[in-house]
């Protein structure tokens, strides 16, 4: 049977940005005017990396000197755009930030800087790219941890901002726990410390902002300050990538994102996660290679030693298995049109460097499974009776409520095998090798 054309099928043509055929067939109401003229997107995101500092934050993962120098040279070919190798303070990670400003990354190597004279002295020092000011701005942390006034601070970030630039440093400030905040005192803050710095980041720290009401408050952030703004965001309420975006759509050109998710609690925003929705569901370039993502996520998790959930976005090892009977069903009439079977997934799985989709054997399979099963195990051993059919069936399904798993090839094998034998001795001579 010949395929239809796309017209034929759609009954008009689908078009870019939405559609492209066999990449991308994402959602049309993404690009509507009326939701477009809503927006205030950047040309590019600028993504800046945080999984040597921040990621290493997570309670238990510790990457050695040179396991960060070979992590660090992976997010510059995958395209990050920064990278935050850790404090510079630090001797293992002063050598890092060393090493890595002689290999020159095209990736900019900015540090995270506390507010300290010895933190900033030695980022001058191994002539760092830029450098990462940041500090708490939440007036009550102020006044009962650190025992120091805002003004007082916005003195000392100013100092630093300006030793900095003297040196030709790119100098970002990043103010978090800023969403417990009021609005009059961000505005007053980030106005006092915007003429000092290249750009000025907001960090949703406890990742507690609706949605909404981050792409308000990145709105006000350009507007009170005329700089361009960052973004850091962590996942505790599940919220780190619709926070991200709309802190895009809001105009913020630089996020901050971590490999995994990796973070502090629930960790930050998906460098994996983010990097996909905005090319793929916004159409907004971000210079990351989605083609490497699989491989650069199994390198971190291998030295995390974090494990990922095997249904995690982008880079579960589940995300294109399938099991169930109805999908299979639909994936079979799909392979017979023009679009092909990837168009019952959400994007093709080569995309993000993942393998093509596979078909599955357990509780959920059905009977266009165990045929697909038969035929490939041995043309032609698809067309035994209905009633060996629905015997091997079910015990396909019986196998996997009983192990809870999906089956493994030599147990599919025995249950085929034992099925033909009981059917006849002439089914069982077909018995698959």
């Amino acid at each position: 049977m010949e395929k239809q054309t796309l017209e034929e099928a759609f009954g008009f043509t689908p078009k870019q940005p939405y559609f492209e055929t066999g990449k991308k067939w994402a959602s049309p109401h993404n690009f509507s005017p009326e939701v477009r003229k809503q927006f205030s997107l950047p040309e590019r995101v600028l993504i800046h990396d945080v999984t040597l500092r921040d990621g290493e934050q997570t309670p238990g993962v510790a990457f050695t000197p040179r396991e960060k120098v070979h992590l660090a040279l992976m997010l510059d070919r995958l395209g990050v755009h920064s990278i935050e190798p850790g404090l510079p303070a630090t001797p293992e990670d002063r050598e890092v930030i060393k090493t890595l400003m002689e290999l020159r990354p095209r990736a900019r190597i900015v540090p995270l800087i506390r507010i300290k004279e010895e933190d900033v002295s030695a980022a001058i020092e191994l002539g760092c790219d830029g450098m990462l000011l940041e500090f708490g701005i939440n007036p009550y942390l102020l006044k009962h941890v650190y025992r120091i006034t805002p003004e007082i601070l916005i003195q000392q970030i100013t100092q630093f901002a300006r030793a900095g630039k003297e040196k030709g440093m790119y100098i970002e400030f990043m103010g978090w726990d800023a969403f417990r905040v009021e609005d009059w005192y961000l505005r007053d803050f980030f106005q006092a410390i915007a003429p000092h710095v290249d750009r000025v980041t907001i960090s949703d720290t406890f990742g507690m902002g609706h949605p909404l009401a981050t792409f308000q408050l990145v709105s006000n952030l350009r507007s009170w300050t005329g700089k361009p703004v960052g973004f850091h965001i962590h996942n505790d309420f599940g919220l780190a990538l619709a926070g991200s975006l709309m802190a895009i759509t809001a105009g913020a050109d630089m996020v901050h994102t971590s490999i995994n998710g990796l973070g502090e609690r629930a960790g930050n925003v998906a460098t994996e996660e983010l990097a996909l929705a905005l090319e793929y569901l916004m159409a907004v370039p971000t210079g990351i290679d989605l083609s490497q993502l699989a491989s650069v996520s199994a390198a971190f998790a291998e030295a995390s030693k974090v494990a990922l959930a095997q249904n995690k976005p982008v880079v579960g090892r589940r995300l294109f298995d399938v099991e169930s009977g109805i999908v299979v069903h639909i994936l079979q009439e799909l392979e017979k049109t023009a679009l092909g079977g990837n168009a019952i997934f959400p994007y093709p799985p080569t995309m993000v460097g993942r393998e093509p989709y596979q078909v599955q054997y357990g509780r959920g399979s059905g009977k266009n499974s165990i045929r697909m099963l038969l035929e490939r195990l041995e043309p032609g051993l698809q067309n035994v009776s209905e009633e060996t059919l629905d015997k091997i069936t079910q015990r396909v399904k019986e196998a996997g409520l009983v192990l809870k798993s999906l089956l493994p090839a030599s147990i599919l094998k025995q249950i085929v095998r034992e099925a033909l034998a009981e059917a006849s001795p002439d089914a069982a001579s077909k018995e698959p090798r």
